[in-house]
């Protein structure tokens, strides 16, 4: 029995590492249900094999640190903060997109203690890294690959490999740059110093083509502080005191050549490098400032316990500031590590939190210190110790965590707790009859494991395996059927499901090769979902956006002004949700109303041009085309009106001929190989009686696009000759 369950418990913890390779493409969002799922499904299983080895075999059983006991009551804070947050389900199961929440938290933290109590000896930790180090060499070579161009489709974008976003790439490449690191100072011999030498400049070059700021940043940050702490406390260890000391001459080097060759060919040429180069503080900073300082609002009204994970959108919608109209509009994180844990637990949530990261620092900076005989960790264990966290903290200064991140964290924090753990007498010293164990606990944790299996997984796999069997399905009826079985199986993604179906059923109501049968039951299973799921989810302006855009889509404006109306009480300065109320009123022939609503959008931020166009447009229509002319300031606006086909045709009814001229030759100054630019340019000319202009226009066109030099002659001459324009003319 005892080496069966070590086989389960070895073998899946050895697999978890090798998750990153997984990408479940019959799932949807393949790159992050597939690995979670799994990942959730190994930890349960582990878990509880593990449990049951602890009562058979006493070495297994845990340990007590003051990382442990942190990590502890940063659950149960999280706990409360999730029951009594603004919307329980969202923080406890999240969704497809993220698969994040309070159940991640939880299985990751069952990670860290099997993973510490399991792993106790320098040998298996050795083991343990080098196959982490095996699954993020491969994963390297591939998005290098991806990168190269060797496969197709991805040359020179954002190294993204197996785990699908750069952020999350550039993060695992953080962690093993690191664990390279570590087992590079481990080595005893020469020959693995060199292979983990040149994994960690592999990792580095992965990263940096990651083009992930926050991450590179956080990168030199850690790296300036494990070399630092080498150089000052490394006296004994002094071949690595030098290779500290060049690092630190390279790390210099490496940021002032970014900073101050930053504007060079060689870094301008290369996306990533140029990304990281050409940070603007005072533009990102501004943006990610605006967002914290909404988030901080939030924070001041629930400051004990916060929203609850995954609830920042409730703060981000309400307190949302006019500035981010051209950023994205739907922000479900604060984007800093402070913010997200106030927003998501409150001050205890974030203490709680925070004290994980202070019960690291004392066993591996303040412990030395205060007792000079602490010898769990050498220096220069301890020097890539500091570096991790310090790195991994500075990332999450400005970029969320994942499962990715979650689980490599996991793991430093098993690494240091494996070695400072204290083993308590009464835990050890408790015994069970091993056929009790054997007969009857074994057998029920076995019940246990298929039953958590089949209720808590299998359900929302097969949600998500059904979403992409929708977007397969051959015929409209297929994929009808194969989205209402998805949303009766219970999943908690019941958001996700209810914006797809209603997406299909908005593709499919404009289609006239779909029966009207197919139709209305689309339309009639989208409708259910987004009723129940605004019922579900009340006060989430993001649902009554769609529901708003559903309606409208199928015709039913009444019903789509009632939920934009519904959105916009719920995030009154948004001005993407100000416009969508726009074009309703217009659907509805309300021109006055949709000028109002588009010049409110505006005004509210006048470097909106989107919102500009439009209502330049409804004042067109409107009759008061002179005041729409005053809209137009600079040549950016001019040019950005010209090519708005919408407004360019408000324009055409209110028959201002003389702004129509304007407006194409700013059209043809940036496309000039469009001949049908040219030619309504000359029809307009001609309108107004300027035939002379009307056939320059047409010879200049001719000379500047040689197929249709035939065409433009022949009107031209046409128009010369005073003859219909198109007589004779192909």
């Amino acid at each position: 029995m005892n080496d069966i369950l070590k086989v389960i418990v070895y073998g899946g913890l050895f697999a978890v590492p090798f998750l990153t390779l997984y990408v479940a493409n019959d799932y949807f969002f393949p790159y992050i249900t597939g690995k979670n799922f799994a990942f959730r499904i190994i930890t349960e299983i582990v878990f509880v094999s593990w449990g049951v080895l602890c009562l058979l075999d006493a070495k297994y059983r845990p340990k007590f640190s003051l990382i442990f006991s942190s990590f502890s009551i940063f659950l149960i804070v999280m706990f409360f903060a999730n029951l009594f947050g603004q919307h329980p389900q969202s923080s406890f199961w999240s969704n497809f997109e993220r698969m994040d929440g309070y159940v991640t938290l939880v299985h990751v933290f069952l990670y860290m203690v099997v993973l510490g109590s399991v792993l106790t000896t320098k040998k298996a930790w050795g083991y343990f890294l080098n196959a982490t180090l095996v699954a993020a060499t491969i994963t390297a070579l591939y998005g290098m690959a991806q990168y190269s161009g060797v496969i197709e489709g991805f040359e020179g974008r954002r190294i993204e490999s197996y785990l699908g976003n750069a952020a999350y790439f550039s993060i695992y490449m953080f962690f093993h740059i690191f664990i390279a690191f570590w087992m590079l100072v481990e080595s005893k011999t020469n020959l693995h110093r060199i292979i983990y030498a040149l994994m960690a400049v592999m990792f580095t070059y992965a990263l940096m083509n990651s083009g992930t700021r926050g991450t590179v940043l956080g990168f030199g940050v850690g790296l300036a502080v494990m070399v630092t702490y080498i150089m000052l406390f490394g006296s004994k260890y002094k071949e690595f005191r030098r290779y500290a000391i060049g690092a630190f001459i390279v790390l210099i080097l490496g940021a002032g050549t970014l900073i101050l060759g930053k504007d060079t060919d060689f870094i301008q040429d290369n996306p990533n490098l140029a990304r990281v180069a050409n940070i603007d503080l005072g533009n990102d900073l501004r943006v990610r400032g605006t967002i914290w300082g909404m988030a901080w609002e939030g924070v001041k009204e629930r400051p004990l316990l916060g929203y609850g994970q995954g609830n920042f959108n409730y703060v981000f919608n309400e307190k949302y500031k006019p500035f981010l109209f051209d950023q994205e509009q739907w922000f479900d994180r604060a984007h800093n590590i402070f913010m997200d844990w106030l927003i998501a637990g409150g001050f205890l949530g974030l203490i709680a939190y925070l004290s994980i990261f202070a019960a690291c620092v004392y066993y591996i900076f303040v412990a030395p210190l205060l007792k000079k005989g602490e010898d769990q960790f050498t220096v220069l264990e301890r020097g890539v110790l500091l570096g991790i966290l310090a790195g991994y903290f500075t990332h999450n200064l400005v970029v969320f965590d994942n499962i990715v991140s979650y689980l490599f964290f996991a793991l430093i924090l098993a690494l240091i707790h494996s070695r400072v753990g204290i083993r308590l007498p009464k835990i050890d010293s408790f015994k069970m009859d091993r056929q009790l164990v054997v007969q009857f606990v074994a057998p029920v944790a076995a019940v246990v494991v298929v039953a958590l299996i089949y209720t808590m997984h299998v359900p929302n796999m097969n949600a998500a395996k059904d979403i992409i069997d929708g977007y397969r399905a051959a015929t409209p009826a297929d994929k009808l059927a194969a989205f209402r079985v998805a949303t009766e199986r219970g999943s908690f993604a019941k958001q996700e499901l209810a914006e797809q179906v209603a997406q299909q059923a908005m593709g499919v109501v404009r289609d006239p090769n779909v029966s009207e049968e197919i139709r209305g039951q689309y339309v009639a299973l989208a409708e259910s979902e987004l009723r129940q799921l605004a019922i579900d989810k009340p006060g989430d302006a993001r649902i009554h956006v769609f529901i708003g855009s559903f309606y409208r889509a199928i015709g039913d404006l009444e019903a789509a002004t009632t939920h934009m109306n519904i959105a916009r009480d719920l995030s009154p300065k948004k001005q993407s949700i100000i416009s969508q109320q726009a074009i309703i009123a217009y659907s509805q022939g309300n021109i006055p109303l949709a000028r109002d609503l588009f010049k409110e959008a505006l005004d509210l931020d006048t470097r909106n041009n989107e919102a500009r166009e439009f209502y330049a447009a409804m004042l067109f229509l409107n009759g008061e085309g002179e005041e729409a002319k005053k809209l137009v300031t600079n040549e950016i606006q001019l040019n950005r009106f010209a090519l708005n086909d919408f407004l360019i045709n408000t324009v055409n009814q209110a028959g201002d001929f003389l702004f129509m001229i304007e407006l194409y030759k700013a059209r043809i100054d940036q496309n000039p190989e469009n001949e049908q630019d040219w030619a309504s340019l000359a029809f307009l000319y001609n309108q107004a009686g300027d035939t002379a202009s009307a056939v320059e226009t047409l010879r200049e066109a001719g000379r500047k696009i040689p197929k249709f030099t035939l065409s433009a002659n022949c009107i031209a001459d046409n128009i010369e000759a005073g003859r219909e324009p198109q007589l004779g003319c192909q």
